[in-house]
């Protein structure tokens, strides 16, 4: 089982779906699902160098600090990496919309 989480940041929606401690995340602009953790190092240039503008305040929201990575590989399960991901999307101005259980598919 996985976990999709939908948070809405300045009138974006964002979704973000956990399987184990894969987290993947979709919005408007970004058709496919992207993993952005296990961190994927050209994600973030990726994102700048794109034809869809998209603003510096969403960037910001992949930026993720040392402490923040020890915590998510620490992280003993898919709950936790949840908790974590709730916890850091509210810390940055996010609102939480939806949690809901999936069946380890991104759709």
């Amino acid at each position: 089982m996985g976990r999709r989480l939908v948070f809405t940041f300045n009138r974006e929606t964002l979704q973000f779906v956990v399987l184990g401690k894969e987290v993947f995340y979709t919005d408007k602009v970004w058709k496919n699902w992207v993993r952005i953790l296990p961190k994927d190092t050209k994600l973030i240039r990726r994102m700048s160098m794109s034809r869809n503008r998209i603003p510096t305040s969403l960037l910001k929201l992949f930026n993720f600090s040392k402490a923040e990575i020890k915590e998510y590989t620490e992280a003993k399960d898919e709950n936790e990496v949840v908790q974590l991901i709730i916890r850091d999307a509210k810390g940055k101005g996010c609102k939480l919309e939806q949690d809901m259980e999936v069946n380890n598919e991104k759709e």
